[in-house]
């Protein structure tokens, strides 16, 4: 009988404890962000080519380190809680963003 009290009792105090609800918090991250970004094909016939290539290879790379960086801010924005506009303003998250986006 003390056994069963004692079962009782613990299936009593387990039964008391608060639900847990799980929210999946998708943040939404604009289209052109999820963009791959594309280098213009371009032969290679003179060494002025090669340098235009490079060029073009230079600027698809800044753009594309700028959407992982703008993308980075809008999940670390949600992950505090805060809207994904905070991004466009300028403050903590834009700072990053820019400050990514210049190295």
């Amino acid at each position: 009988m003390r056994r069963f009290l004692m079962i009782s009792a613990l299936f009593w105090v387990a039964s008391c404890t608060p639900k847990i609800e799980y929210r999946n918090i998708v943040p939404d991250v604009p289209e052109p962000l999820r963009q791959p970004v594309t280098v213009p094909e371009r032969r290679a016939e003179t060494l002025a080519d090669v340098g235009v290539i490079l060029t073009d290879h230079v600027q698809a790379l800044k753009k594309a380190n700028g959407q992982i960086a703008a993308t980075d801010c809008i999940l670390d924005a949600v992950e505090a809680g805060q809207p994904a506009q905070v991004c466009l303003e300028p403050g903590e998250y834009t700072s990053k963003t820019l400050e990514s986006m210049e190295n």
